[in-house]
């Protein structure tokens, strides 16, 4: 499954191996699957939402499910996995994505391109978190769709760890070795091509809904929207960092002005979340960044 190292393969080469895989899951998340199946008679959308909601992988295969299952009278994109969920309904969820893999089994062989997208996933589920909060706090026409691509932000990466671990080992080393160099400078030395670029290329190869690709698409930061995707997912990947991390006040800064607080308010926003969702933790099995906040 592991692309070679001598040869750099094209961004057309990566979408095409990527579209060859099956997409796996969390074991955690398919245990939940299997627990909430049991009592399907007892369950709602909204349980079956909350639970795919923590696994940016699934519900990447859930929308892809839609899109390519679409029927011609659908005018529309289904831009959020409750939609998704009230149009095949729980029954049909179950029996189509019952049976993923789990990406422990996938990489048995790699346990530390297990730990580094367990990381990455609780990441990304964070900034799910912290979107879900700026959106709220916006009135955002519709906050699910902003929760929803904040999750799927950060897909490239994690699908990179996925097939290719040596490749992002050495983006990771890279970025370690030149304290202050930029991810996008390292990505594209060792790829040719930077994350965002093939995360784009991947959501136009796919056919994933326009809404969603736009909101992901740093391009357009100067709409309020696509702005609350790319604070949160900032946010979130230098949380992961430490507490500390000297780019965090400029995140602050920029929920502030987002929201049009103060930079106090930004902070406590921030803070809640975190707090929030460390009681997730055993979920991704990584330590919930709220064990890092100082004692006040």
């Amino acid at each position: 499954m592991t692309m070679a190292l001598h040869i750099k393969p094209s961004l057309n080469d990566w979408l095409i191996k990527l579209s060859n895989i099956e997409i796996p899951a969390m074991q955690y998340t398919l245990d939940q699957m299997t627990h909430l199946k049991s009592k399907i008679d007892d369950i709602s959308i909204r349980d079956l939402s909350q639970l795919i909601r923590h696994d940016p992988l699934l519900t990447l295969r859930l929308i892809r499910f839609q899109q390519e299952h679409r029927r011609a009278v659908q005018t529309s994109d289904v831009n959020t996995v409750d939609h998704v969920l009230l149009m095949i309904g729980m029954a049909g969820f179950f029996r189509e994505f019952s049976t993923m893999p789990a990406i422990e089994n996938t990489l048995h062989q790699s346990p530390s391109a297990l730990i580094s997208i367990k990381k990455i996933i609780s990441r990304s589920y964070l900034a799910a978190r912290i979107a879900e909060s700026l959106g709220g706090q916006r009135h955002d026409v519709d906050p699910v769709e902003v929760i929803t691509a904040s999750l799927l932000h950060d897909l490239a990466e994690i699908l990179l760890w996925l097939i290719a671990p040596e490749l992002a080992q050495q983006i990771a080393l890279h970025i370690q070795r030149h304290p202050g160099s930029r991810s996008h400078d390292a990505q594209k030395l060792i790829l040719g091509f930077t994350n965002n670029e093939l995360q784009t290329a991947l959501a136009q190869h796919w056919h994933l809904p326009a809404l969603l690709t736009h909101l992901m698409d740093e391009r357009h930061i100067d709409e309020a929207r696509v702005r609350t995707v790319t604070i949160a997912t900032s946010t979130a990947r230098h949380l992961v960092h430490h507490w500390q991390d000297p780019a965090l006040p400029d995140d602050y800064q920029n929920i502030a002005d987002l929201l049009s607080c103060d930079g106090d308010h930004a902070y406590a926003l921030v803070r809640n979340v975190m707090i929030k969702a460390a009681h997730e933790w055993s979920w991704f099995s990584v330590l919930p960044v709220a064990s890092q906040i100082p004692q006040q």
